[in-house]
This record gives structure tokens, C-alpha cells and sequence, in this order.
């Protein structure tokens, strides 16, 4: 049987849509592992990678080869799949395993250096769905994974709003939804792939897909009550706070917060919204002290890291100062400030700035607003840190309710010398 070598996935799809691939992944037919060892293909050295239960290598520059393979759900979860390799397994075979059709082609390379005619492998017209922007599943066999939910909305969160998703698609993912399986979702890998999609050039159409395949509900109820939270018109001319939510994510991709943590601080920052009584809307009354608990659940139920629960914490707590600076009193600043404790905890302080800035800007209309008044924030913060111990007690000081009072005068001096 004569071995094939074949680029596959992402590298071919980033190809034929003109883009440089970042990374390649290589699937290889008509081979055992070992004697695809004892080829050593265009020179390369391979390491087995021990996690997986089928033969997959990573060659000097990190990238992915594998032994074609066919997988069966036979399970519960991630990992509840059989799995078949070998020397039988064909391409096509191995391409039907795969999400969507446009990560669903393969372009076979040689190990001869000839010049050959370069053909694109493609049994599920991966090619067309490209030309015509449509994300659409490959086979049934999409419905045995439900990360692929998740992975389809991140695409559309990278690709943009002029791709679709096949009605057919839709049509599988609320059977799958009807059926339960996207209760198979672990906590860590929807966190992983929210985390992802957050980073894309459009990380409010992830959510939006999501709506749109009527899944939002089940994967983050929190979000999907945003949906019902109306807004008042006056300030929120896009209606809703689902809807604010994504204009704000927006603007951390408009003003170039490409770290996780602002992204994450800017997408739970009103979900104390979604908990609004029905009978008070569209005034949200209290919803940054509410949504304290319903921020920190739901980043806890994923999983996610301790650092920026805490953030997150401090951040929806306080966003609304951003609308109230004028307003704000020199000790409220300072409560505000020991509160957050941003003198161990300085990022604090950036983070709720840059969330004072995207959900500004965050409305219907108000993209290019002129928001230079809120860099105070920062110059109030900085004088409240200024406030040395030695300097407002020179000869020291033990008893600790003095200390106390003189350093939060002290610092509400300073914050109000900087506020004129």
C-alpha cells in the first residue's frame, strides 16, 4: 500500500480563502506507525504526543501529523469515542470526522520534490461553502461532539457577520440540544472555547450565533437573559442589554484590548441586568451590586481562573462609577478604591477604565463619542496611591483606628486636590 501525505484543516481552508496559515496539521494514509517512523517524510524527526490514544506526532516546527483515522461514539463526553487507525483508513474517511466542511479538505503533498498539480480534496464541498460564506456541518457525525457548537460560533465570531450558518446546521444543533448532548459540555472546555471566541475580531457574534441556533439558553442562561433585559431607549437605543453587551465587545476590538481579562470584564459587567423583575424594566436599578453574584457564578461554573473571577468581581461592582464621576464625592472615591484594594492590586484599576470606556461607547450611536472625561479616573486613582504612611506620619504610629481615619483624610485630600 503506498503512503500519502496530506495537508489538512485550518492550513488548506486559510489557503484557498488567501490567507497565510498560522500553523499546518498533516494526516498520512497507507501507513502503520511504525513503518511511518522508518519513512522519516522530507527529512523531519517526529515526538509521539503521549496524550492522545491514537498516533499523533509533532515535528521539529510544532507541527501536527497524524495517522488517518475513523472515530465512533460508543460513550458519554469528550472523550467517549472509538477510535480506528491504520493503514486502511482512507482520506476521505478521515475528512468525514471533521466539523465543518471548510476544515473538511485535504491537499496531498509529495516527498519526491516534483513538481505536481496541486488538487484540493474536497468530498463535502468544503470550496463552495467558502465562496459562499456558509458554515455547515460535515457529516452526522457532528452532532456526537458538542464542542462543535461552540467551535462553529467562535468561526463565525473570526469569519463575520456576512457568513451564515446552513439552515441544515441549525436544524441538527436543536435536535442536539432536544436530545440533551449539549449537556455533555464540560465547564473546562467551555471556557476554553468562550475564551477563544472572546479574542476573535468578533467576539459579540459568537454569542449571537449561539442565539440564533437557539442554544444560548441552555449553554449561558446568564447571557441569554440579557436578551429580555430592555433597555431604556434614551440611553440604549439598541434596546436591550444582550444586545449593549455585544456593541461593548466591540469597542474592546475597536480600542485594541486584546488581553482576555478586559474582554471577559466587558462581557459580565451588566449581568446584573438579566435579573431585572419584568415589572421594573427598563430600569435596572442596583444591577452592579445584583450582578456581583450572577458574574462570579457564572465564571465559577466554568472554571475559570481565580484572578479574573476577583476582576470580575470588582469590575461589575463598580462599572457604573464610570457613568458618575462628575457626580462622585472625593470619600466616595476612596471607599471605592479601599474597597477594590487596588494598592495590592493595581490591574484592578486599568481593567474597570477600560470597561468604563467600551460600555461608553457600547450603545447604538455612540461609538465615536467623545469620552477624554473619564481618563480622570486614573488620575484619582493615582493620587489615592500617592498617599504615603511616612509622609502622614512622620514620627510613625501604632494605634490602628488613627492610622485608619488619618490615612483615608489624608487620601480624600489628595483625591479632591486632583478632582478640581
Amino acid at each position: 500500500m503506498t503512503i500519502r501525505y496530506y495537508k489538512v484543516g485550518g492550513s488548506v481552508r486559510d489557503w484557498l480563502m488567501g490567507k497565510y496559515p498560522q500553523d499546518y496539521d498533516y494526516v498520512v494514509t497507507g501507513t502503520t506507525e511504525k513503518d511511518f517512523l522508518k519513512s522519516t517524510p522530507f527529512g523531519k524527526k517526529f515526538k509521539k504526543i503521549d496524550a492522545q490514544n491514537f498516533p499523533v506526532f509533532h515535528d521539529q516546527n510544532a507541527d501536527e501529523w497524524a495517522l488517518a483515522r475513523k472515530e465512533r461514539k460508543d460513550g458519554i463526553g469528550y472523550h467517549g469515542f472509538k477510535v480506528e487507525f491504520g493503514a486502511n483508513v482512507s482520506i476521505i474517511e478521515d475528512l468525514s470526522r471533521r466539523d465543518l466542511t471548510i476544515n473538511s479538505m485535504a491537499i496531498e503533498i509529495f516527498d519526491d520534490m516534483k513538481t505536481r498539480t496541486v488538487s484540493v480534496v474536497d468530498p463535502y464541498n468544503g470550496k463552495a461553502d467558502i465562496e459562499q460564506k456558509i458554515l455547515r456541518h460535515t457529516s452526522a457525525a457532528f452532532a456526537d461532539d458538542p464542542v462543535r457548537v461552540l467551535r462553529l460560533a467562535r468561526f463565525r465570531a473570526r469569519l463575520g457577520a456576512d457568513w451564515t450558518v446552513a439552515q441544515e446546521t441549525k436544524d441538527l444543533i436543536y435536535k442536539m440540544n432536544k436530545s440533551g448532548v449539549l449537556k455533555e459540555l464540560t465547564p473546562e472546555r467551555v471556557w476554553k472555547e468562550m475564551s477563544r471566541a472572546l479574542m476573535e475580531k468578533n467576539p459579540g457574534l459568537f454569542f449571537e450565533t449561539l442565539l440564533e441556533c437557539d442554544v444560548l439558553a441552555t449553554i449561558f442562561p446568564e447571557i441569554y437573559m440579557l436578551k429580555t433585559a430592555l433597555e431604556c431607549r434614551k440611553w440604549h437605543p439598541e434596546g436591550d442589554a444582550f444586545a449593549h453587551v455585544c456593541l461593548v465587545l466591540d469597542q474592546c476590538v475597536a480600542n485594541g484590548y486584546d488581553d482576555l481579562e478586559t474582554r471577559v470584564m466587558c462581557l459580565v459587567h451588566d449581568f446584573g441586568k438579566g435579573i431585572t423583575p419584568r415589572a421594573l424594566l427598563p430600569s435596572h436599578f442596583g444591577h452592579d451590586v445584583k450582578g456581583v453574584t450572577v458574574a462570579s457564578n457564572f465564571l465559577k461554573r466554568m472554571n475559570a481562573p481565580a484572578r479574573i473571577i476577583n476582576h470580575a468581581e470588582k469590575v461589575t461592582r463598580y462599572h457604573m462609577a464610570g457613568h458618575r464621576l462628575e457626580e462622585m464625592n472625593p470619600g466616595t472615591f476612596v471607599k471605592m478604591f479601599d474597597d477594590m484594594g487596588i494598592l495590592n492590586d493595581p490591574e484592578s484599576v486599568n481593567l474597570l477604565y477600560r470597561t468604563f470606556r467600551c460600555d461608553s461607547r457600547g450603545r447604538l450611536g455612540s461609538e465615536d463619542d467623545d469620552i477624554s472625561h473619564l481618563d480622570i479616573f486614573l488620575d484619582l486613582a493615582e493620587a489615592y496611591r500617592n498617599v504615603k504612611f511616612n509622609e502622614v506620619f512622620p514620627d510613625g504610629e501604632t494605634n490602628t483606628n488613627k492610622i485608619k481615619q488619618e490615612m483615608y483624610k489624608a487620601r480624600v485630600k489628595a483625591v479632591a486636590e486632583s478632582k478640581k
